[in-house]
């Protein structure tokens, strides 16, 4: 049996066994990838108005427009103005002469042809310049009047730049431009037949009798004076025929109106409704012109009027149409059908299928109940795969 062996001294171990083990190095740090919490995410893309998408897409214009109006009742001055590609410069509503063409004409440079401007896809003129002559002359003011060809500046300032036929002189200009095509003020022949068979209107003072007459006197007096006849004179050549007399000669050809036309003593054809040619026509309804001087300096409708009116309009349509118009408000955001089938009250499965019909109903209300609200649209041709 062996000796057992001595206890050794441990205590400097650690120190020993660092001497022998080499140091492991540290990790290069890495740069960790920021997530975003579940409150911090990106937005999902989502349309502005997704029911006017909505209704432009299924080509719905007829809603689409109706829609539109409840939106510019409701927010007036919001209308978006389309501006055509044709309309890029001022000239559109703005007259100003003279114009490109007429300044360069009056150096003496000629139009020789015309392209398309690139930048724009307009027509342009294409001139050919011809050299022309500046004087310059003192005037009795002490300015200075220069003239090339027919352009006259007086101290930089273009003040003529042509003549007319009958040697006026023609100046610069800048006055909003009239409106396009010509004001025909002849009447139409379904204007006229329209007005031809209005019902006639009633006067006021037209007296309805009482069941049982208080009294053998009339309730309103005599209050016509038939115009009595006046021979002709220097100033009326023809004269005038008295009512009194008048009504005498159709009683003796009895055609006053009191007896039935197939009745009458003499014989005579009815012929059909008919418009005499030309300019006869001197009746009907007119819109009056602001001629007078009050008319006038009134000018157009205050925007204030106008304003209250809308509104007064607009909660009459409201009450009209009690529920709808609370989708028509929720279609005219940015609320997807589904939350406005969920805001009417439908649970969340069925509102995804309902909204689209709460939404076209609401429309269909609405142009049932404002005439305004109505367009005519050409229906698009659905393009069929071959």
């Amino acid at each position: 049996m062996s000796t057992p062996e001595k206890h050794r001294d441990l205590s400097q171990l650690s120190a020993l066994l660092a001497t022998k083990i080499a140091p492991v190095a540290d990790k290069p740090k890495t740069a960790r990838a920021i997530t975003p919490a579940n409150d911090n995410k990106p937005a999902r893309p989502s349309l502005a108005w997704p029911a006017f998408e909505r209704l432009a897409h299924r080509g719905d214009y007829a809603r689409a427009f109706a829609l539109r109006h409840w939106k510019n009742m409701n927010f007036p001055g919001s209308e978006v103005e389309v501006v055509e590609e044709d309309n890029l410069e001022p000239e559109v509503t703005i007259e100003i002469r003279p114009s490109e063409a007429e300044l360069l004409g009056a150096i003496g440079w000629e139009v020789v042809d015309r392209e398309r401007w690139h930048e724009t896809g307009e027509m342009v003129n294409i001139y050919q310049s011809n050299p022309s002559t500046e004087t310059r002359q003192t005037n009795r003011n002490g300015g200075t009047d220069t003239a090339i060809g027919a352009l006259l500046l007086r101290d930089g300032k273009l003040i003529r730049w042509g003549e007319t036929k009958k040697g006026f002189a023609l100046k610069p200009v800048e006055r909003p431009r009239a409106a396009k095509g010509g004001n025909n003020p002849s009447r139409s022949e379904s204007a006229i037949w329209a007005y031809l068979k209005l019902s006639g209107a009633t006067s006021p003072l037209t007296a309805k009798p009482y069941g049982k007459p208080l009294s053998a006197e009339a309730a309103i007096g005599d209050m016509y004076s038939p115009l009595p006849r006046e021979a002709p004179s220097a100033k009326d050549k023809s004269g005038r025929f008295g009512v009194v007399e008048a009504r005498e000669l159709l009683c003796e050809f009895g055609v006053d109106g009191g007896v039935p036309f197939d009745r009458l003593p003499i014989s005579a054809t009815r012929c059909p409704d008919s418009l005499l040619a030309g300019d006869q026509w001197i009746g009907g309804i007119k819109k009056p012109k602001p001629l007078g001087e009050i008319s006038s300096s009134a000018g157009q409708e205050p925007e204030f009027s106008r304003h209250v009116e809308t509104v007064s309009y607009l909660d009459y349509l409201r009450r009209r149409l009690d529920q709808h118009a609370k989708v028509l408000d929720l279609a005219i955001t940015d609320a997807t059908a589904k939350s406005i089938g969920i805001s009417m009250g439908l649970a969340p499965a069925y509102a995804e299928k309902r909204g689209p019909i709460l939404i076209d109903a609401a429309i269909d209300a609405l142009i049932d109940a404002d005439e305004t609200a109505r367009d005519t649209f050409v229906p698009t041709e659905e393009k069929i795969a071959a």
